[in-house]
């Protein structure tokens, strides 16, 4: 079953946790510092129809993360961003150099599995591009499957829930070195990925994913 962007985009937002919009002047200082960042952006953030979703990260201390969303037809935007007390703008979205930035200026430090797992997830949802379907799963029931499959592909989806049904969990870190190592999973269009992070003492990441399943019968767009 293939997708458009419209209803793909309210695909992908169901997964996201349900938090309170921004303040009026989180939307200006963003606009603003975007101005500096991404033009394009700018109208985007101040147009009516665009919703603020906060992103739970307190422990980037000094910056608040931003899922920027419209779902205007025939062309909806989303994109994430970082807002610094001080008001300089990091757009996240497809961008692992600019997550790197964040948690510098962040002075993030990675002493525990915990906050290593959050930093990795934090990774995966705000730099990933948006032009297939990308999300993460905790188990394998959580892969999109085709609602109205044919027989050979309910063969394929029983057969893939036999075989990743102790395999996909939720993200899990184990010492490496000086950082973590993190493990977790997520399914791009019609592929399982297991991605494994490393997760360094001072925040940066380095993601080495592998696919270990393709053409899977899931939902995917064009």
């Amino acid at each position: 079953m293939r997708l458009g962007r419209t209803s793909f985009l309210a695909l992908v937002f169901l997964v996201l946790p349900a938090l309170a919009g921004c303040r009026a002047d989180v939307r200006e200082r963003l606009a603003v510092g975007l101005a500096e960042v991404n033009t394009r952006y700018v109208e985007l953030v101040k147009a009516p129809e665009t919703t603020l979703v906060p992103v739970e990260a307190a422990w980037l201390h000094g910056w608040q993360v931003l899922l920027v969303q419209t779902f205007t037809v025939p062309n909806p935007h989303y994109f994430y961003a970082a807002l610094s007390d001080g008001g300089t703008v990091l757009v996240l979205s497809n961008r692992p150099d600019s997550f790197a930035q964040l948690t510098r200026s962040a002075g993030v430090r990675v002493d525990n599995a915990s906050l290593a797992i959050k930093v990795a997830v934090l990774y995966l949802d705000v730099t990933r591009a948006y032009r297939s379907l990308p999300y993460r799963v905790d188990a394998i029931a959580d892969v999109q499957w085709l609602p109205h499959p044919d027989a050979a592909e309910q063969q394929q989806r029983a057969d893939l829930e036999t075989k990743y049904a102790d395999l996909v969990g939720p993200p899990t870190a184990e010492p490496s070195g000086t950082g973590w190592t993190v493990t977790a999973w997520r399914v791009n269009n019609r592929t399982l990925v297991r991605h494994r992070l490393t997760v360094a003492a001072n925040g940066a990441v380095h993601d080495s994913p592998e696919v270990l399943e393709t053409e899977i019968p899931a939902i995917w767009i064009y």
